[in-house]
């Protein structure tokens, strides 16, 4: 007889990202942006979320909207189970997957970031 022990690390990431802009409007444009996208992405059959390259559809897109800081797998992300919402100057994203697609565009806009897990920090 065999006896095999393993471990596994199933569990959610439960992270938290918060991204700090200078003014209210520049938030406001990067919860809209992100709404935007996420919406094209949905309504775009042409978009394969598989494919390491971007679709002539996508990529017209991108261009049109001027993001050309994410990759067609950091892209995904944004179809994810994510929650954004906007307060004030800040935009808060919370959401069980990796989605570091979030944090390159938050930097892309200009804000700063904080990454945290609220397993670790649920006061925030």
């Amino acid at each position: 007889m065999k006896i095999w022990n393993s471990y596994g690390s199933e569990h959610s990431l439960n992270i938290v990202i918060i991204g700090r802009f200078k003014e209210e409007h520049e938030a406001e444009a990067f919860e809209k942006l992100t709404d935007k996208v996420t919406r094209f992405l949905n309504d775009n059959s042409e978009f394969d979320v598989e494919a390491d390259r971007f679709d002539r559809k996508t990529l017209d897109f991108l261009n049109k909207e001027n993001l050309f800081s994410l990759t067609p797998q950091q892209l995904v992300h944004l179809l994810y189970d994510v929650h954004v919402s906007r307060h004030n100057k800040e935009i808060h994203i919370n959401s069980d997957d990796d989605v570091n697609a979030f944090i390159s565009l938050l930097i892309h806009k200009g804000a700063k970031v904080e990454v945290f897990s609220a397993h670790d920090y649920p006061e925030n």
